[in-house]
């Protein structure tokens, strides 16, 4: 058995709830009062490391550094003010029938563990009946998902038959007991996974086999992500669309389908430094350095969205460390990123390989203000925008050599549904790249009149 063989399917499990797409209709722009905002800067930083050591810690343990701790289900679900019930029915104590009951669970990750209530969200349908509210986190989801992710990813084809498939052993029995709402033998099933999760973890299989991954790849990021993002930002999802109508400010987001495309056509890597200039929640940045392991940047005037960025980058650096995952270094800033050019984070710009400008909603002058950046940048240097920075009709001239529309070579692309949270429609995007080398003509033939 080559235990360094790692399958790297990463499947989202089929019959995907619309749990995973909370962020996207939560994120809508809504046009609405926009608070005051403040230009200042402070940082935040995670650096890049892996976790060194299995361990099989419980959620209810206290490690040592309780910085690290994830933010469990079960803490956010008691924290709710959705509506749960218990989802699994378990036998009577006299075995004469069976009556729902609030049970709770310890799932074993790679490097860590998590406490899950197994209760699921409930809304009240036209017939006064109650039913699944498919917009709320579902925490039985959520573990199965995990589950899958783990089998998926962390388990050569030969471990993988310790825990059996979709027809029998442990995999069967979890989803069958789910789907017949039996307690006992659900978590009995999630008893056998972790007996066979911590036995690896023991042997250093688990730590061998992620070493092997490096990266999580998209699938798995997304999943990650949405983990992190449940426990840290949800409730507070409507609060962040109290801005300014058709102002600067407006707030969108970038949904993880077009970000990985991004990341594709723009071949960011572990050795790439990122910028998002406007970065929200910071959902971006915590993607592309997952998905690439590179040096990632977000700076965000709102003090409320970069609040959510900082506390979602604790929640990641925990949850990575929980799946002994790379986090990639992350740095986010409360600030404005018109004044980059003054800040002690020039020097980054000026070494950045990828830039994402969500330019969509920005005014004449806020995009004309941020073109006078690029004039700094280096050759190479891409620049990833919702709205062109140069308009069809630009030449090189006279007039216009000295302008950093000159020395950008734009190429256009279409995004489908779904891609931003703003609409459901399709839209284009648009990578310009620093090209000095379309002034090289313009230069020889000025030369050449000269010489005249």
């Amino acid at each position: 058995m080559n235990t360094a063989t790692v399958s790297r399917t990463d499947s989202i499990l089929e019959n995907k709830s619309p749990l995973l797409k909370t962020e996207s209709d939560s994120n809508r722009i809504n046009m609405t009062a926009a608070p005051a905002t403040k230009r200042r800067l402070s940082t935040e930083h995670v650096p890049d490391k892996r976790s060194k050591s299995e361990t099989t810690t419980t959620a209810a343990s206290t490690p040592p550094n309780k910085s690290k701790m994830m933010v469990s289900s079960e803490r956010i679900v008691k924290a709710s003010e959705t509506t749960y019930r218990p989802y699994f029915t378990v036998q009577n104590a006299n075995n004469d029938g069976s009556q729902e009951k609030e049970l709770t669970v310890t799932l074993e990750y790679p490097g860590d563990s998590e406490r899950f209530l197994l209760v699921w969200p409930v809304v009240k349908n036209g017939s006064h009946q109650e039913e699944e509210d498919k917009d709320e986190y579902n925490p039985i989801t959520d573990l199965v998902r995990t589950v899958y992710f783990i089998y998926d990813c962390y388990l050569t084809p030969e471990q993988q038959k310790l825990l059996g498939d979709e027809s029998h052993g442990i995999l069967r029995n979890l989803n069958k007991y789910r789907n017949r709402r039996n307690g006992d033998g659900f978590v009995q099933a999630v008893q056998d996974f972790n007996k066979v999760i911590s036995d690896l973890k023991a042997k250093g299989e688990l730590s061998k086999n992620a070493k092997a991954l490096k990266h999580p790849g998209y699938d798995l990021t997304c999943h990650i992500l949405y983990q992190v993002y449940s426990r840290t930002v949800a409730r507070q999802a409507e609060a962040l669309n109290n801005y300014q109508a058709f102002s600067n400010n407006v707030y969108g987001e970038i949904n993880p389908v077009l970000i990985n495309e991004f990341i594709s056509k723009t071949k960011i890597n572990s050795h790439s430094v990122f910028m998002d200039m406007g970065c929200g929640i910071g959902n971006v940045v915590l993607q592309v350095a997952a998905q690439t392991g590179c040096e990632a940047y977000g700076i965000e005037i709102m003090d409320l969205p970069c609040k959510c960025a900082k506390r979602q980058l604790k929640e990641y650096a925990a949850r990575m460390k929980a799946w002994r995952l790379p986090t990639g270094k992350i740095h986010f800033r409360h600030g404005d990123f018109l004044d980059v050019g003054t800040s002690d984070l020039y020097a980054t710009l000026k070494r950045a390989d990828v830039l994402l400008v969500n330019n969509y909603a920005f005014d004449w002058q806020t995009n004309h203000s941020l073109a006078q950046l690029f004039l700094d940048l280096k050759e190479g240097t891409k620049i990833i925008s919702l709205k062109s920075f140069v308009p069809k009709s630009h030449k090189i001239n006279q007039r216009t050599f000295h302008m950093p529309e000159s020395i950008l070579r734009v190429e256009e692309f279409e995004y489908f549904s779904e891609a931003v949270s703003w609409t459901n429609n399709g839209g284009t995007y648009y990578v310009a790249t620093i090209d000095r080398s379309r002034l090289k003509p313009f230069y020889e033939g000025m030369y050449r009149r000269s010489q005249r």
